[in-house]
């Protein structure tokens, strides 16, 4: 059940991008506002990794 509620919470997520993407008409608009909209998703993952590297690192 929690596994269809994220697949439809992204499956809007991917309309709502494409229809953005048909109101500009330029894709590198798109993308731009694509990385802008979803920089908070996959940012915490990044920096937790840098993170964890830099405290086993010393």
């Amino acid at each position: 059940m929690t596994l269809l509620i994220i697949l439809g919470i992204i499956f809007v997520f991917i309309i709502y991008l494409i229809v953005d993407a048909l109101k500009t008409g330029n894709i590198n608009s798109f993308f731009d506002n694509w990385v802008k909209k979803t920089l908070w998703i996959w940012l915490p993952f990044y920096a937790l990794k840098t993170l964890w590297k830099e405290v086993h690192k010393k």
